[in-house]
């Protein structure tokens, strides 16, 4: 019987140690070459929890099956620290020069999200508290919503400048120097924009951004939430609906990011680039945009730093980079829930 039990536990295993390996190339292939990368990306966290069980299995049976379980969760160490940060904030003791916060608003509770009215009052008041240079907002309402974009521009009043375009808004107390965007296909929902702000002699290039996101209607959002409860009618076809979602998204995002690092190769000044990637750190997405810059989380970042608190399970989406003129003194996650995303902030030095 225990035989067939390890012959069992060692197909599953051998399973799991694959997608894990497939997950890891995740950021060095493109969907749009080859997608099955990507899908394992995400499902990374899954994997990695599965094989460390599994791990425990094959120790306490004393098989060879655990050196090369351990040897491939080893060779994962630098993938683990980007989802659980390990550093400590200098803050305290490291002067900064520029304070950013990145943080996506759903739209400031327009459909009553929150199911508490005094939502858009506390975020204005939070944004507006925030003690930094500027806020880089996704999710921003636009001129086809009942909420006015000029309503929530003058309850910002501690911004004197500011920059917005289409779903998105840069609020600064830096001057506002020059303003542009960067276009995406029509049939993209992402959106990109710019500004150069003046810090002291120094001109830096601030990028906001908000790439594809998967779309989900309520049909879908519905599946999700019957799966998280251990309940569904139709499991196939809704798994194909949502895997249909994923990969258009997971394709259209890639193709945002190869525009996105070619415009940002070309900038003439240090950047900061904050947004909502719709996207986990085992994403081509991710390693393709990071490629010249920092990630300040994992610099700074300290314990989890899952930012999205929506249907799917919370991973880390939302980021802020910064090109090598900069030195990282702080990173935080603020853990308040006034959107479907946690804020984030940092602390940055310009290098001498």
């Amino acid at each position: 019987m225990i035989k067939l039990l390890d012959k069992i536990i060692f197909i599953v295993s051998l399973a799991t140690l694959s997608g894990l390996l497939g997950a890891y190339t995740a950021r060095y292939v493109n969907p749009n070459i080859f997608v099955i990368p990507s899908l394992l990306g995400l499902a990374y966290p899954y994997l990695l929890i599965a094989n460390i069980l599994l791990l425990f299995y094959w120790v306490a049976r004393w098989k060879k099956m655990g050196i090369v379980t351990l040897l491939i969760l080893c060779a994962g160490i630098p993938f683990f620290t980007s989802y659980y940060g390990t550093n400590r904030s200098d803050a305290a003791s490291v002067s900064s020069d520029i304070s950013v916060l990145s943080y996506n608003v759903r739209f400031f509770d327009k459909f009553g999200w929150s199911k508490n009215k005094q939502t858009y009052h506390k975020l204005l008041d939070y944004l507006n508290q925030f003690k930094g240079d500027f806020c880089c907002l996704q999710e921003f309402p636009t001129n086809n919503n009942t909420l006015s974009p000029q309503q929530i521009i003058k309850g910002l009043s501690t911004y004197p400048h500011h920059s917005q375009h289409k779903d998105m808004a840069i609020f600064s107390r830096l001057p506002i120097l020059h303003t542009g965007r960067i276009t995406f296909d029509k049939s993209h929902t992402g959106s990109a924009q710019y500004c150069d702000v003046l810090k002291g002699k120094d001109t830096i290039r601030i990028y906001n951004i908000h790439l594809e996101s998967y779309r989900l209607g309520h049909k879908e959002r519905k599946f999700v939430k019957e799966i998280t409860n251990g309940a569904t009618h139709d499991f196939s076809q809704g798994v194909r609906n949502i895997l249909s979602h994923i990969i258009r998204a997971n394709k259209a995002r890639a193709r945002q990011a190869l525009l996105l690092r070619e415009h940002i190769t070309r900038s003439p000044h240090k950047v900061i680039l904050c947004g909502d990637f719709n996207d986990t750190p085992l994403s081509y997405t991710y390693n393709t945009i990071r490629s010249q810059l920092t990630d300040c989380f994992l610099q700074r970042g300290h314990g989890l730093g899952n930012t999205y608190i929506g249907e799917f399970p919370s991973f880390r989406i939302d980021y802020i980079f910064h090109s090598p003129g900069f030195i990282t003194t702080d990173y935080t996650r603020h853990s308040i829930s006034l959107s479907d995303h946690y804020p984030i902030s940092c602390k940055l030095k310009i290098h001498p």
